[in-house]
């Protein structure tokens, strides 16, 4: 990663998100140097607040601040092992118009491919089936999805891709982006 912002255009970057309504300009400062301090050291981010959306709107105004794309993920009592992987969908258009399943990935996977900011709001509603799958993914930059392909961490995906010629040993590996968190 980068240690000075470069600016996205994309649409996953937050926008107008300069304004915490009923918060401390200078507690919000100092939480947003702290995150800023983090984000030098490439270390992930974990918040903890009483309920409401600034801890959100915290992230949220941190990643626009740095031209760091964002997607949120909100996390429910009913959030499954698959809605931080993959959803399974049948399309329509394969040969004589046959149905094929395709795999979106979720907010999670794409984060991690991405290099974007996962921002888990509600993650103490989790249930326990749920955060192993999230724990592997943050703390190991592992994952395996549905569709066969499995994460790993860059430094890992690098070090393979050197001893291995050919990509056919690796072809199901996929690189998780250093600049995930």
């Amino acid at each position: 990663g980068s240690e000075t912002p470069q600016p996205r255009t994309s649409a996953a970057v937050p926008r107008d998100f300069d304004v915490v309504p009923g918060s401390d300009d200078a507690e919000l400062a100092g939480h947003l140097r702290w995150m800023a301090q983090k984000a030098l050291l490439g270390q992930d981010i974990l918040l903890l607040g009483p309920p409401g959306a600034l801890r959100r709107q915290l992230v949220l105004r941190f990643c626009e601040l740095q031209c760091r794309e964002a997607e949120v993920l909100t996390i429910t009592r009913d959030t499954t092992e698959a809605d931080l992987k993959q959803r399974r969908e049948l399309s329509r258009g394969g040969a004589q118009g046959s149905t094929r399943t395709v795999y979106s990935d979720s907010a999670p996977v794409r984060c991690a491919l991405l290099g974007r900011v996962l921002i888990l709001d509600g993650l103490e509603k989790a249930e326990r089936n749920v955060l192993p799958t999230l724990n592997n993914l943050l703390e190991n930059r592992e994952m395996g999805l549905d569709d066969g392909r499995f994460l790993i961490p860059a430094k890992r995906f690098d070090a393979l891709a050197g001893q291995a010629g050919d990509d056919t040993s690796r072809s199901r590996l996929v690189r998780v982006h250093e600049d995930f968190r």
